[in-house]
């Protein structure tokens, strides 16, 4: 998924990092997804979507839907 590099920058404004504003747009662009569905598109690495995904719940950017398996939501 290609996000202009301003985009992503103008995010730090709102106290997110580069993996939080990567997965964040694109789950924005997909609606719901899993973590491993994000990673891919957002290149970030699968074993790091997780801990930045809870991160981004908790900042209040998203929803998690618990379940088998877990999805996300903006």
């Amino acid at each position: 998924m290609i996000v202009q590099k301003e985009f992503l920058n103008k995010l730090k404004d709102f106290g997110l990092n580069t993996y939080e504003s990567k997965l964040w747009t694109a789950l924005l662009s997909r609606g719901v997804s899993t973590a491993g569905e994000l990673s891919d598109i957002a290149n970030v690495p699968r074993s790091r979507s997780y801990d930045v995904l809870e991160s981004l719940e908790k900042k209040g950017f998203i929803i998690m839907k618990l379940g088998k398996p877990i999805k996300y939501m903006a």
